[in-house]
């Protein structure tokens, strides 16, 4: 199952551009000849790798013949990637795209470099995304190499990456949350105006969202038997926070319920159990409820 509630029009710009929601639904093979298996942590790093160590920050980008600058989407640029290569052969990407902008890291990533006709190219791997590196005139030129489409993230070098603002309220470590802590199953959705409080498709409605939520600011979302991690942090004396790189969701209580909000028009509520029901999702995996139908609302379309 793909990227679930990546419908909003940045996150659709995003992922049809080819810079992907790493780290979700089925992962991407490099169809490319240039990706290689990653090298070995152990390998001594060569000095045709020097110059990609670092943090680098995207400044500028070409998506589908177009040349943003300033922003992206709305999303400042600095937004869409921040790349650190370490000697020992792994990288991190911070992404800020979803909703409130909070930083989201993958610190996953493997890294290898090949030469070609006396051009070095960096190739950052993991079992979902592969991206391919270069470096002209002091930047960094990223490619994703799952897409073929012309395009391109610039980055360059910085010592510090930039910080988003934050819009968290001052003197919430003195709040308790732990009432937030636990395991939830949904017993009502509202996805495109449509509720519903029994099934979806032929899921039980308790069934078709789970979430656990963790005192060490982590959390697990599964949607129909698929999970997806975040993390999550207070925001308001009343409400936490929780994202990805491209998603997002509100977290408030209801009484004794825990209501989701992605802020696109799907609204879950929750009750607390101690464990999950047993559910054999392979079952009812061919009755699913559309993904585009009701996860991906269609949003007007706006000018890039």
């Amino acid at each position: 199952m793909k990227k679930l509630f990546c419908y909003c029009m940045t996150a659709a710009l995003i992922a049809g551009c080819s810079f992907g929601c790493s780290g979700k639904g089925s992962g991407k093979n490099s169809s490319s000849s240039a990706v290689s298996e990653p090298v070995s942590e152990s390998t001594v790093v060569n000095n045709a790798a020097r110059p990609f160590l670092g943090k680098w920050e995207a400044y500028k980008a070409f998506v589908l013949d177009e040349e943003y600058e300033d922003e992206y989407a709305g999303y400042p640029l600095s937004a869409l990637m921040k790349l650190e290569i370490f000697e020992d052969h792994t990288a991190a990407i911070t992404t800020a795209t979803n909703p409130r902008r909070k930083d989201y890291t993958n610190d996953y990533y493997k890294w290898n470099i090949t030469t070609e006709d006396g051009n070095d190219t960096l190739h950052i791997n993991s079992p979902e995304d592969n991206y391919d590196c270069r470096i002209e005139q002091g930047q960094l030129i990223v490619t994703y190499t799952d897409a073929n489409d012309g395009s391109v993230i610039y980055l360059l070098p910085v010592d510090k990456f930039s910080e988003n603002q934050s819009t968290t309220e001052a003197g919430l470590d003195k709040v308790d949350f732990s009432g937030y802590y636990g395991k939830w199953e949904s017993e009502e959705a509202t996805a495109e105006g449509e509720t519903y409080t029994e099934t979806m498709g032929d899921y039980p409605i308790n069934v078709a969202f789970r979430l656990e939520l963790r005192g060490d600011s982590s959390a697990t979302l599964s949607v129909f038997g698929e999970s997806m991690d975040y993390e999550w942090e207070p925001d308001k004396k009343d409400e936490l926070y929780m994202w990805d790189d491209y998603e997002g969701f509100s977290i408030k209580t209801d009484g004794d319920r825990l209501v989701l909000d992605n802020e696109y028009g799907l609204v879950i509520k929750l009750r607390k159990v101690e464990e999950f029901e047993d559910y054999d999702f392979s079952a009812a995996a061919d009755s699913a409820p559309d993904d585009d139908a009701i996860l991906y609302p269609e949003t007007p379309e706006e000018t890039t």
